[in-house]
């Protein structure tokens, strides 16, 4: 059974609580119809007693609803109802205080082209990291030969094994497998990282295909957190490290499994295998769908940030597990990748100068 689109809406915002005050405003506005159409005849009073109440009663539910974010004498807290966006509960505003009825993305607008703008800039951090692992990722490899290891291959496997289930659910079935359980996994990753922000969460709602949560902490990690924050991986890490106080995983007999041995250091890395594919494939499903998380902050800023905070993990992943990788050989590789690639952006940013100067030496004349 195919269902719509999966949205997840994890981050504060507005335009939720905004359609929702705008739906009660034409219902109220229906509602005082009938009193503007009163018949000369009819008593005037009676129209003039129908008008206010309905006027007061829709600003009582819009009241109820939503409270502009913009109102500075009211701290936001996290409301117990509606959509998954940020809002403040109306019992903080005292009762003849009006809903201001601006635009809330007037602001953001501006805000969002900054944070784009600040995306580009975040490039060349990109590009440097980007080159340093994949150097990195060639000398763990080839020269080191990683990639004949017993990790590196049942990592590889469990990777695989989920691509194929994935592709083969939305092939066979129009959706991806465990949709629930990943709906599950993007609002509590989202909560998570507002608890550790000293944030609040006010509600979250799981469905089939759609889920939402209510904080007052509108970060940037907070919103982006399930697109680069690979929980799967994480329980399993912890869950890893607690059997290594217990009972050490790598001294642990080998088990039997279809006539053949197995590790458990092994089973360890197909799992997470199957979780870093479980993280993987999801977030590049739902990014490409369009998500209101990116929307938030910006497409553009949020996909720069969640390719490095994502290349981020998978490098610390690859130094912890590959053998024969320090900290200090990346960072002193960073460093060397830096100052090549500032050398040239410089070489090119004095040679588009001088082009410049001449094209408009050559005008004047």
């Amino acid at each position: 059974m195919n269902h719509g689109e999966p949205t997840f809406r994890g981050g504060p915002g507005q335009r939720a609580v905004q359609e929702k005050a705008a739906k009660l405003r034409a219902a109220a506005a229906a509602a005082a119809a009938p009193a503007k159409s009163v018949k000369p005849r009819e008593s005037s009073a009676r129209s003039r007693e129908v008008a206010p109440r309905a006027r007061e009663s829709a600003q009582e539910a819009v009241r109820k609803q939503t409270v502009s974010p913009r109102v500075p004498a009211v701290r936001p807290k996290p409301a117990s109802r509606g959509p998954g966006r940020e809002q403040s509960r109306s019992d903080a505003l005292d009762e003849s205080h009006e809903v201001e009825e601006t635009d809330p993305y007037s602001g953001r607008v501006r805000m969002t082209t900054v944070k784009n703008v600040f995306g580009v800039f975040l490039l060349p951090l990109a590009w440097v990291w980007t080159v340093s692992f994949a150097g990195l990722f060639s000398q763990t490899t080839v020269r080191q030969r990683f990639w004949t290891t017993e990790d590196f291959w049942f990592f590889t496997l469990g990777v695989v094994l989920w691509v194929l289930a994935f592709t083969g659910g939305l092939y066979l079935r129009g959706e991806p497998p465990l949709l629930k359980w990943y709906v599950r996994i993007h609002e509590y990753t989202h909560a998570i990282w507002a608890w550790l922000s000293n944030g609040k969460v006010g509600e979250i709602e799981i469905n089939d295909d759609h889920g939402h949560i209510l904080t007052n902490k509108p970060t940037v990690l907070v919103t982006l957190a399930p697109y680069f924050y690979p929980l799967p991986c994480v329980v399993l890490i912890m869950g890893f490290l607690v059997c290594q106080l217990v009972y050490p995983l790598d001294e642990a007999p080998p088990m039997v499994l279809f006539g053949g041995s197995i590790s458990a250091v092994a089973v360890f890395m197909l799992l997470m295998g199957v979780g870093w594919g479980f993280h993987f494939s999801y977030s590049v499903w739902m990014i490409r769908k369009g998500q209101s998380d990116l929307r938030m902050h910006g497409n553009f800023f949020s996909l720069v940030v969640i390719y490095i905070v994502n290349l981020l993990v998978v490098t610390l992943l690859l130094i912890v597990t590959a053998p024969g990788v320090e900290f200090v050989d990346f960072a002193r590789r960073m460093l060397l990748n830096a100052e090549e690639f500032s050398e040239v952006a410089w070489t090119a940013l004095v040679a588009a100068f001088h082009a410049l100067r001449t094209a408009a030496l050559s005008a004047a004349r």
